[in-house]
């Protein structure tokens, strides 16, 4: 008799524990979320700012890690979800380039970039270039 009581509380701390160990981890998670956009949502905006016209918001919704282990910068723009992005780092230098839905190149691209969009460390080294 005197074991069950036992039982019952060691099985009570395991679960506690565990839950305890979850909340650590998912708050882990959202920081560095929070950390990657806030460090890469400037370049983003970069990109769209150069080689778009008519862009005036971008919400950025979420990471996912492909099966390659790129991770992506999931959102969207001007408020309408159907206007995706994807965003790949690839690299410790951070996002290059941006993916995006058919209808934002269709609605937004300005004219001058349709044959070559420019990556954000090409746009920097650009800006960089004059004075």
């Amino acid at each position: 008799m005197k074991k069950q009581p036992i039982i019952l509380i060691s099985i009570l701390i395991i679960v506690l524990c565990s839950l305890c160990g979850f909340l650590f981890w998912k708050k882990y998670e959202n920081q560095n979320t929070n950390r990657i956009f806030t460090q890469q949502k400037p370049r983003i905006e970069a990109f769209f700012d150069y080689n778009y016209n008519g862009i005036n918001e971008i919400t950025l919704t979420s990471l996912q890690e492909n099966p390659t282990g790129v991770v992506h910068i999931k959102g969207y723009i001007n408020g309408d979800e159907d206007l995706w992005i994807d965003a790949g780092l690839f690299d410790s230098a951070g996002v290059e380039i941006v993916n995006s839905a058919k209808e934002v190149d269709e609605k937004f691209l300005k004219t001058e970039n349709e044959e070559n969009i420019k990556t954000v460390s090409e746009i920097q080294q650009e800006k960089d270039k004059t004075p």
